[in-house]
């Protein structure tokens, strides 16, 4: 029986860590980051989902088909989102464990809730859904200086924080500039091969001892 790649099984440990997840759309990204919430809920840590790209009721809806349980996981608030594009419309019956920030530019207030509950969990992992769409928002010198913010917390708190990135959507040289904040970059890619299609995933770089190959995800 396969087991399935996970982010956790590529790497000693990623306590302590911002990692940025980058590659081209549909590359498996949305997979393994559903495993690392997996992996923290499982590790007794909550989980802080903050969305650009999707509603949480949409982002929930998706994640249904990839984690057991979800639902009974948000009822025990092991996971919580920040909802950045339903402010304008919130609908009536919220989200539960769901704050709605009124605008994706407003880095004070998201800081401040993502603090607020970095300092009340016993263990907390993050996860950005989508990068991009923040820095299309902000001034990227913002962003940067944001998630310097961010990272100097986690690493005190001993948390971890997972950044995913379309490639090719921001300026390079913004992005190198993320590689030297984070302490781990992963790439994932497609390959065409005689046997079909391949999701790939390597973990570039790590301050832990990490897999440097290129695997499938299964």
């Amino acid at each position: 029986m396969s087991v399935n790649t996970r982010i956790d099984m590529l790497v000693k440990s990623v306590e302590s860590s911002l990692i940025l997840m980058a590659g081209e759309s549909g590359t498996s990204k949305e997979v393994l980051s559903a495993r690392y919430i997996e992996d923290g809920i499982q590790n007794g840590e909550t989980v802080l989902v903050v969305l650009f790209a999707l509603s949480a009721v949409d982002y929930i809806e998706q994640l249904k088909s990839e984690i057991t349980g979800l639902q009974t996981h948000i009822d025990t608030s092991k996971i919580h989102f920040i909802d950045s594009l339903s402010y304008r419309s919130v609908p009536e019956e919220k989200t539960k464990n769901t704050f709605f920030l009124e605008h994706a530019s407003d880095l004070l207030t998201l800081s401040v809730n993502i603090n607020e509950l970095s300092q009340n969990a016993k263990k907390l992992r993050i996860v950005f859904d989508q990068l991009a769409v923040l820095m299309l928002y902000n001034k990227p010198m913002q962003v940067l200086n944001f998630l310097q913010t961010l990272a100097a917390r986690i690493r005190q708190r001993k948390q971890s924080a997972l950044l995913i990135l379309d490639s090719g959507v921001i300026d390079q040289q913004i992005e190198n500039t993320l590689h030297a904040i984070v302490d781990m970059v992963i790439e994932t890619q497609r390959k065409d091969d005689p046997e079909g299609l391949q999701q790939l995933v390597r973990i570039k770089f790590a301050k832990e001892e990490f897999e440097p190959r290129w695997v499938q995800v299964l």
